[in-house]
């Protein structure tokens, strides 16, 4: 089309009707014309009419990373789902091109019919989470997490008293915001189990412990690992994203007195 526009605008082509056109012709032409650009006009209209009412596909996706200190063993896991509106729940969705972490091809496992991309390491740990993957539309993902280490921590005594506060501080960063702290408090024979989770504040370097929190424990030996965890969700094209990372610290032993 564009073509025909300049030939007819040169003059070099197509020449204006001269005299001799036939007037019925020339009538004919113009109704064809008109009746192609109806065929037209249809064909788009038919063709938005269904592009709009094809249903929207939600994603949600679910990424996982846990870090075992005392065995050195990473666990990074990420779950797809998918849902349009006419579904009454949501049914398990693939990467085509597969799900990286921090560049690294997860494997594909088939988990009672949910796929969930999986990587396993041993060694050192990085505070760095990135997940990335293209959905069915090519449109890339990309997921960020920082989880800094907690390399130590302690009391500032051994022993601690069940009717005294105390003070928990540790060798690491500060909690950041969406971040929590469990302290897991297992006796030595391993017959009892008392967690205690604190909802961190951004710049928090310490916890104090008030004697009703220690009040808790029983006197005796006790050995006591902490979790750190952060979990955010964010909206990208067509996709909820949640991502949770938990680290994992030694446990050292605490004695509990009276």
């Amino acid at each position: 089309m564009p073509d025909a526009t300049r030939r007819r605008r040169s003059g070099s082509s197509i020449p204006p009707f001269s005299h001799k056109t036939n007037a019925a012709t020339a009538g004919k032409g113009i109704y064809a014309s008109c009746y192609e650009t109806d065929i037209f006009l249809i064909l788009v209209a038919a063709t938005w009419c269904s592009c709009s009412d094809t249903p929207t596909t939600r994603y949600t996706a679910n990424c996982y990373v846990r870090y075992l200190k005392p065995e050195a063993q990473l666990l990074a896991e990420t779950v797809l789902h998918a849902k349009t509106p006419d579904q009454p729940e949501a049914t398990s969705a693939e990467a085509p091109e597969g799900v990286r972490y921090r560049g690294t091809l997860m494997r594909a496992l088939d988990l009672q019919g949910t796929t969930t991309y999986r990587t396993e390491q041993t060694g050192g740990y990085a505070p760095e989470h990135t997940f990335t993957w293209k959905d069915n539309r090519q449109q890339p993902h990309t997921v960020q997490m920082n989880l800094p280490p907690i390399s130590a921590f302690s009391f500032n005594s051994e022993t601690i008293s069940r009717t005294n506060p105390a003070t928990l501080t540790w060798d690491g960063a500060p909690l950041d915001k969406n971040e929590s702290l469990a302290m897991i408090w297992v006796t030595t024979d391993g017959g009892k189990t008392v967690p205690m989770e604190i909802i961190g504040n951004p710049g928090q370097d310490r916890i104090e412990f008030p004697a009703a929190q220690l009040s808790k424990l029983e006197p005796g030996t006790w050995k006591l690992y902490l979790v750190r965890k952060k979990s955010i969700q964010s909206e990208q094209p067509d996709t909820t994203v949640r991502c949770t990372a938990e680290y994992y610290t030694d446990e050292i032993v605490v004695t509990v007195t009276n």
